[in-house]
């Protein structure tokens, strides 16, 4: 954020002068949501009514700050300590609202992360960074001299190799033969563990549960033909105290869902459960029917 050393605290009043959007990447983001969330209780009335009224929260901060620090900053530890505390007036102010009993909430993530590649290097743990633009670069090369058509690739995206259909098309090429002879390239880069053409993923021989997340994060109109999965610990950055996700691994994937007031029990659970259950769930609780796109199941430990 234009400092020059990474201490803590930070001069947040200079750095927002000189960058506006640098809010996001301080506690004070997930502040000024909540204070949109109170006003929005007022606005439209919430939860006074005889209908059921959803609102959704982002506090996004959590997931600026940690990009930039990393999870184990001090930054990130102090962001959680505030949103905490922010949480917890958040739902006082909901008991004295609408009432105690009269309200659920329930709290999830879209992803975990990994540790910042400094921070693993520095405990001898095998990470490092992957980059994508000059292996799309030298791909390109490789298939140009293979095929004799330049500019097959468009880009590597989200882990992903997209390529120029058109022209694959025009040009009247093998799309198959392509996408193998880019998997068995792929296959021998550092960082790699595989690469996989989505088309075959059947045959492919990815172990489980990994090919059904492949599987289920395919769409044949926005997703890349051949689908790469990196190194445990290797993820595309640049930043040494930062970090990001995107991957399969448990700590990219295993996230939070907690579940409480009107209706909810105390307890847990260790049972596998995933981010698409929420909606089956509330649509139990509620007695209704679940959405049309919805693919998990109600989570029946809080359902009965």
């Amino acid at each position: 954020m234009g400092e020059t050393t990474s201490a803590f605290p930070h001069a947040i009043n200079e750095i927002y002068k000189k960058n506006r959007s640098s809010l996001r990447s301080t506690p004070f983001g997930n502040a000024l949501t909540l204070d949109f969330a109170k006003a929005a209780l007022d606005a439209y009335q919430l939860g006074r009514g005889k209908a059921t009224d959803f609102l959704t929260i982002n506090c996004a901060s959590t997931d600026y700050v940690g990009h930039m620090y990393g999870p184990n900053s001090i930054e990130v530890e102090d962001t959680y300590l505030r949103l905490d505390q922010e949480l917890a007036a958040f739902f006082q102010l909901l008991d004295t609202k609408i009432g105690k009993g009269q309200w659920l909430v329930f709290l999830s993530a879209d992803h975990g992360a990994a540790h910042s590649i400094g921070f693993m290097q520095e405990h001898q743990l095998p990470a490092d960074f992957w980059y994508a633009r000059p292996l799309a670069d030298t791909l390109n090369k490789i298939l140009s001299a293979k095929f004799n058509a330049p500019g097959l690739v468009r880009s590597i995206m989200n882990y992903q190799v997209n390529f120029n259909l058109a022209k694959i098309s025009n040009s009247n090429l093998d799309y198959s033969a392509i996408k193998k002879y880019t998997v068995e390239f792929l296959q021998q880069q550092p960082g790699i563990s595989y690469a996989v053409d989505v088309a075959e993923l059947g045959k492919s021989p990815v172990p489980e549960p990994i090919k059904t997340m492949i599987a289920n994060g395919y769409n044949f109109k926005r997703s890349g033909g051949v689908q790469i999965v990196l190194v445990a610990g290797w993820f595309e950055g640049y930043s040494k105290t930062g970090t990001t996700h995107g991957t399969w691994n448990p700590y990219d994937t295993h996230i939070p869902l907690l579940f409480y007031g009107w209706n909810i029990k105390p307890g847990k659970t260790n049972r596998e459960t995933h981010m698409t259950d929420i909606a089956p769930t509330l649509a139990g609780m509620l007695h209704v029917q679940m959405p049309n796109g919805c693919v998990g199941h109600a989570i029946e430990e809080i359902t009965k």
